[in-house]
């Protein structure tokens, strides 16, 4: 088997990741995306397939790289690990950009982004569970309590990159970092 494609286009896209946290959305095509690689948009259709297919890759190497980078830390707590996404994603907007049209396209032709769909929520509930095993009394809480987190940080990180609102958004994400605190007993500083 040839694995100079597969080296190719690998190379390519982290070049194209670069690209794209630059560039944004707005300038994610295939023929704006070629001259600057020194390739053609045919070209890329050959490593990646369509545009919604290199989209797809781009989404889920990011997200596995921060999973990862994340996962690798001490476990801390869910307080810390909330701040640590949404630092994260605050200083990284275009990544949620993508993000948010993938998700939409997946609504839209669900069957063509089957892999995205189907690890766009657990990896991320597992890395929040981590910081709640043992804190509450159950698993089945814990599990539940890492969604909720998962939904609410993404929910504010929509609200944020469709109003631009960083008082209130931030203001509600502490407030709801205070209810997550009282839910695991916590301190006001944990």
């Amino acid at each position: 088997m040839n694995k100079k494609p597969a080296r190719k286009a690998d190379e390519l896209l982290g070049r194209i990741i670069e690209i794209v946290r630059r560039t944004g959305l707005g300038g994610f095509s295939l023929d704006s995306l070629a001259p600057e690689l020194g390739t053609s948009s045919r070209m890329l259709v050959y490593h990646f397939g369509s545009k919604d297919e290199l989209l797809g890759r781009i989404v889920y190497e990011l997200r596995n790289d921060i999973v990862d980078a994340f996962e690798r830390r001490p476990t801390g707590t869910i307080i810390e690990d909330i701040d640590l996404w949404w630092n994260h994603y605050r200083q990284n907007l275009v990544d949620m950009q993508f993000f948010f049209h993938l998700a939409t396209r997946s609504f839209e032709e669900p069957d063509k982004f089957t892999d995205f769909s189907s690890t766009a929520v657990d990896l991320w509930v597992s890395y929040f569970y981590r910081s709640l095993q043992g804190v509450l009394e159950t698993d089945e809480e814990a599990h539940a309590l890492a969604r909720l987190v998962l939904a609410t940080v993404r929910g504010l990180m929509a609200d944020l990159l469709i109003t631009g609102d960083v008082a209130r958004v931030e203001g509600s994400l502490e407030e709801f970092k205070s209810l997550v605190r009282e839910r695991c007993g916590y301190s006001a500083e944990a």
